[in-house]
């Protein structure tokens, strides 16, 4: 595969970020949600206010790129929950999204005091994120019509949990 380059989206990519979003959404999530989920999450995404933190730096936003080509996202909010992770169609199972959730979990333990990373992972993802360390928090879950499994992942050693703690 070409070179992988993640990093930190600019302000002018937010909506390239979020149409690939919900591209991906409606090929791979959307029959699973019906009507009602799907423009549940075409808001979410569409939401000013989401926007504005972004802009402002509370809502982390990176981009994987191949070539000059966006390849796939990855999000964070309230420090250190996993949003939204999309890879394009023609990127599945290639890396990317590994990739961007790495990226993910080294920017939580470089910037934030946080033992572990959360998601609330859509069913089409929660082989992937259980690949990845992740673990079930509970049932799965329908809220707002959008249906997810609350998950987690621990990101420090016990040396580190130790040292946090001292």
């Amino acid at each position: 595969m070409e070179k992988l380059i993640i990093r930190p989206a600019k302000t002018t990519e937010w909506e390239a970020a979020m149409e690939l979003a919900f591209r991906v959404f409606l090929k791979y999530e959307a029959n699973e949600y019906g009507k009602a989920g799907t423009d549940a999450f075409r808001s979410f995404i569409a939401d000013e206010m989401l926007k504005k933190l972004f802009e402002a730096g509370h809502y982390k936003l990176f981009l994987a790129f191949v070539k000059d080509e966006l390849a796939g996202i990855i999000t964070i909010r309230n420090g250190n929950h996993l949003s939204l992770l999309f890879v394009e169609e023609k990127y599945h199972r290639r890396g990317i999204g590994s990739g961007l959730l790495f990226y993910a979990e080294n920017y939580v333990k470089e910037n934030d005091t946080y033992d572990c990373i959360t998601v609330n992972a859509a069913p089409y993802a929660t082989d992937f994120y259980h690949k990845l360390g992740f673990n079930d928090m509970g049932e799965e879950i329908s809220q707002d019509n959008i249906i997810f499994t609350p998950m987690k992942k621990n990101i420090l050693s016990n040396q580190a949990n130790i040292m946090k703690k001292v």
